[in-house]
């Protein structure tokens, strides 16, 4: 059975539509009734789904996890892998509602949509109003190297349209960044020097454009608000009419790296940042924004993109960082949402710390109604130049093997094959889904 006969067979089932429905029975209440995280101080491991290298994969390439994100309607997980292109990823029937026990098995997840792409995928998105049962929601946009904005569909990874933007001498650009209006009526892709806003219904090169001074590097948007991040430190602020047409609100200042992630807290009132070599998380209030409020702190060593998420009920922020950690904000311990007292030196004020991976925990992201967490592991491993032998030398290696003791000449030449990997054995590239509520033992 192939993949498309698997979604297939999945989608069409009687019982998903009645699991989808207990699943979105619960997103549908207020924010209160959203289940209280974190009480048990642990996270109970559900599901993992982990990635290997192809032995017919060349040296040079590695596939590592960039960024997961939950559907809207939390049926699905969606990822993206280096080199390998994008992976759907269903949440167990059996989680669509109730709890677990700390005894449950751990399920080992494959994805049941896998489609392949070259080249490096700038940014991904869900579609805001996706919901399982209609299935023309269904879908997914990605920009990537060389490619226009694309829209896939959720069911079967084909390729439903695509949205193309085109300089002054008619060459088409890839967008950096793309996200859907709050309505999911317009897309918005971020250029170099360019905002286009595209209509969904319209796909194709039609488009406005609002000329930006510096590259639009990932968004954040809330009702009529959108705030852009940039690769020059800075983030904008724009109020976005009915017509699609933009106005500047105001810039933000204050983060040292470019900014590679924004996200509004559910109130609209604050926007949280992040940035490539930043080990700080800044807190914004919208409505006076010279300085930020607040300053989190989490481990950000490299150029990666490090995502961070927001409950829905708003109490709790989480991010992971480059030493596998994950790093989680209550409101109700910690007010990471108030100002921060300048003259304090120790400004890392985490409620809970997990270490939950060996590698860079890159990308979080917490279910729209369950207390269920998603965390992708994985980054770009370097070689050594110390270690690095040539294969001359590995071949006059060769023809003086006979004249070394064996038990002197295997931990060498284990030496040199570990020197021509260039994935590292300290690597670990997987998406777990994680228990973040309560426990209940099974009888």
């Amino acid at each position: 059975m192939n993949e498309n006969e698997v979604v297939s067979n999945y989608h069409e089932n009687d019982n998903h539509t009645d699991n989808f429905q207990q699943i979105t029975t619960q997103a549908s209440n207020d924010q209160f009734s959203y289940p209280t995280l974190f009480n048990n101080k642990t996270l109970l491991e559900l599901c993992c789904y982990s990635l290997s290298q192809n032995i017919q994969t060349k040296d040079d390439v590695q596939m590592y996890l960039r960024g997961c994100k939950w559907s809207p309607d939390g049926t699905c997980c969606l990822s993206v892998i280096n080199n390998d292109g994008v992976h759907v990823t269903e949440l167990p029937r059996e989680l669509y509602s109730g709890s677990v026990g700390s005894n449950r098995m751990i399920d080992v997840l494959d994805s049941v949509i896998h489609v392949k792409e070259s080249g490096l995928i700038y940014d991904f998105c869900w579609y805001p109003g996706m919901n399982s049962s209609i299935p023309e929601t269904c879908c997914w946009l990605t920009t990537k190297q060389n490619a226009p904005i694309q829209m896939w569909d959720a069911f079967d990874g084909s390729l439903r349209c695509s949205y193309r933007g085109f300089n002054a001498v008619d060459e088409m650009e890839p967008a950096i960044s793309v996200t859907f209006n709050i309505d999911g009526t317009r897309i918005i892709g971020g250029y170099k020097k360019f905002l286009r806003t595209f209509d969904v219904e319209r796909p194709g090169r039609d488009f406005a454009e609002h000329k930006i001074i510096s590259p639009a590097s990932c968004f954040a948007t809330n009702s009529n608000l959108l705030a852009v991040g940039s690769w020059n430190t800075t983030i904008s602020l724009y109020n976005i009419n009915e017509m699609g047409n933009y106005k500047s609100v105001g810039k933000m200042h204050g983060h040292s790296g470019g900014v590679t992630h924004l996200k509004f807290t559910p109130d609209g009132l604050r926007l949280v940042s992040g940035a490539r070599k930043d080990h700080r998380l800044l807190i914004w209030d919208i409505r006076y924004f010279r300085r930020p409020l607040n300053i989190l702190s989490r481990p950000v060593d490299t150029n990666q993109r490090v995502y961070f998420d927001i409950s829905p009920c708003g109490n709790y922020l989480v991010s992971g960082g480059t030493d596998g950690m994950l790093k989680v904000w209550d409101v109700d311990k910690v007010d990471w949402q108030t100002s921060l007292d300048v003259t304090d030196e120790d400004r890392d004020n985490v409620t809970y710390t997990f270490p939950l991976h060996k590698d860079c925990c890159n990308s979080v992201s917490i279910h729209p109604c369950r207390p269920i967490l998603a965390t992708g592991s994985g980054q770009y491993h370097f070689k050594d130049p110390v270690l690095l032998i040539d294969d001359e030398k590995e071949s006059l290696f060769d023809d003086v093997e006979e004249n070394i003791d064996q038990d002197e000449i295997d931990p060498q030449k284990a030496a040199i094959n570990s020197a021509k990997m260039k994935y590292s054995s300290e690597a670990e590239n997987s998406l777990v889904f994680w228990w973040i509520g309560e426990l209940s033992e099974l009888t």
